[in-house]
This record gives structure tokens, C-alpha cells and sequence, in this order.
């Protein structure tokens, strides 16, 4: 996490998934987006309904900041970007 002179914040996370194919980067915080069959566990266990990614999305855009991924060696890297906020007395 970085805070930048003029108050915005950012925050990175990267991983070391593999990286998401390039047609599917468009739609990784869409509703329901699940990735592919690969990412999704077939034992039973809850493999989510694809809304974590949306969820983050919206929270994030409700405060006026942006939200990317892109693919990096060996993964994808996650960036938020927050606005300053004011410090009110």
C-alpha cells in the first residue's frame, strides 16, 4: 500500500496463479464470473458463486476509486486506486 502526495491511496496485490487469459480480463469483476473449469474446485466444496471480485468492485467505485488486473510474470497483479479524503475536525 502506498499513499501518494496528493492523498490517493493505492494498493497492489500480486499472485501466482498463472495469470488469467487475456479474453477473460475484461470480465473478472463482472457478476458471476467464475474463471474457468480449472479454478473451480469439483470436490463439493463451495466454490463460490462469483461474486467476490464484483462485490470488491462496486465497494470500491462507491468510493469514487478504480480497480484493475492485469497479468504480470507468473500471475496477475490486482491494483486498487483510492481518492484523498478529507480529514474533517
Amino acid at each position: 500500500m502506498d499513499r501518494e502526495a496528493d492523498g490517493r491511496v493505492r494498493l497492489a496485490v500480486t499472485d501466482g496463479c498463472g495469470g488469467i487469459p487475456d479474453d477473460d480480463l475484461e470480465r473478472v469483476f463482472d457478476i458471476g464470473w467464475r474463471g474457468d473449469e480449472q479454478r473451480t474446485p469439483a470436490n463439493g466444496s463451495s466454490s463460490g458463486g462469483g461474486l467476490g471480485l464484483a462485490i470488491a468492485r462496486g465497494v470500491v467505485e462507491s468510493h469514487e476509486g478504480s480497480i484493475a488486473v492485469n497479468n504480470v510474470d507468473g500471475g496477475c497483479a490486482f491494483e486498487i486506486e483510492l481518492p484523498p479524503v478529507g480529514i474533517s475536525s
